[in-house]
């Protein structure tokens, strides 16, 4: 339940309604919210970037702020329409959906939102019905007003990624419907499909490793991991502590384990922290260091070329430089991450390529409801292996 009084407001409501927003009895009614995903093909989990507000839960204040790597699911039904869900990237309930329509534009490049759209049953509000309206940035306490010129909001297919174009300052926002805006808002908003993620091969049986690292504090810290040799391909599992089937890859050149900066691992479905996330595997610098015009500075820095050293004769991997950090988006949130870590093998003498030809003694397949499925089952499965020495890997696998 959402209540205007939240929110920390200068001037009277009054000053702040369009004198088209007012009064209205031709919005919208409850029977028109979509409250669950329509029919259609879905997009499901692709990447959300926006720029915009939200209301700060501890003063009732209206706040600008970014975020990248968040899920958002589009459904393109049978009639060309879109439908967006949480089309506000701040805002999110958990007993509700919040989904609005576009339909194919006139001249058949990209989509368009008319508004206002009921969006929220705002059970014992002041306000019973939210909507979603086109609101401008208007420079005042309250943040916006209803834009009396225009109500609708346009996106458009740029390359792979589906964006809000148009005025800059407006922006479909959640708001009542006497056009008192809420706080909630996306002046920027891009949806885009992900890449593909690593993953090693099917028939492989990762080993597990022992992973040393410093924490917070600088705390010594231990946490095993899983490895997969595949020619001078290596594979790295368990870095995302809520997600741990989640892998990265690096190539071995010599004696380094060569990483890719930025690069893509999955989504992180289990993060009850922080909410569902696109995660990237940022390797960072964090220590002492000298910046471009000569002065010392103690904190983050950059590497372009971030590497492990490699030992052949032990398979195992270091470094005194890197802290590798498990990101969402592609600019600095890391969920977890670890500084200077150190990778062996659990068991030493088990060599990886003893585990890459040995079949594991027990192999189990599931969905992603965790019910046991066939061998062969198309779709995403989940398997499970467990070796001789009862180390168990879990791999996720698109089967098709």
């Amino acid at each position: 339940m959402l209540m205007k009084k939240t929110l920390t407001l200068a001037i009277a409501l009054a000053a702040t309604l369009s004198l088209q927003a007012q009064n209205r009895s031709d919005l919208p009614d409850l029977s028109t919210i979509i409250s669950s995903q329509p029919e259609g093909t879905l997009h499901k989990d692709v990447n959300h970037y926006f720029e915009g507000c939200y209301v700060y839960p501890s003063d009732g204040s209206i706040y600008d702020y970014f975020a990248d790597g968040c899920v958002a699911d589009l459904v393109e039904a049978d009639d060309g329409s879109l439908y967006i869900k949480n089309p506000f990237g701040f805002f999110s309930v958990d007993d509700a959906e919040v989904w609005v329509k576009a339909v194919k534009a006139a001249d058949g490049n990209g989509y368009e939102v008319h508004l206002p759209q009921a969006v929220y049953d705002n059970q014992g509000g002041e306000d019973p019905i939210l909507y979603a309206w086109r609101y401008v940035k208007d420079g005042s306490n309250n943040y916006a007003k209803v834009d009396a010129n225009s109500q609708v909001v346009r996106f458009e297919q740029q390359g792979d990624s589906l964006v809000k174009v148009g005025d800059a300052t407006a922006f479909i926002g959640l708001g009542a419907a006497d056009g008192f805006f809420y706080g909630y808002g996306d002046t920027v908003a891009v949806y885009s499909k992900p890449a593909a993620a690593p993953s090693p091969s099917a028939t492989a049986t990762p080993v597990a490793y022992k992973m040393s690292y410093y924490g917070l504090g600088n705390a010594s810290m231990t946490q095993e991991v899983s490895v997969v040799f595949e020619g001078n391909r290596v594979f790295l599992g368990g870095l995302d502590a809520t997600q741990k089937d989640l892998w990265c890859e690096g190539t071995i050149e010599g004696n380094q384990l060569k990483l890719e900066k930025w690069q893509y691992m999955g989504v992180d479905h289990g993060n009850t922290t922080y909410g569902a996330g696109h995660m990237y595997l940022y390797p960072f610098g964090w220590e002492p260091y000298t910046d471009s015009e000569g002065n010392a500075q103690y904190g983050l820095y950059e590497i372009d070329h971030p590497a492990l050293a490699y030992d052949a004769a032990t398979r195992s991997f270091s470094t005194d430089e890197l802290t590798l950090g498990v990101n969402r988006g592609r600019y600095y949130y890391p969920y977890v991450y670890y500084t200077k870590p150190s990778l062996t093998p659990v068991d030493p003498t088990l060599s990886v390529e003893t585990a890459k030809t040995t079949e594991p003694t027990r192999v189990g397949y599931y969905d992603l409801t965790g019910r046991r499925i066939a061998k062969g089952t198309k779709g995403v499965v989940v398997r499970t292996a467990t070796d001789a020495q009862g180390h168990r890997t879990t791999v996720k696998q698109v089967v098709r």
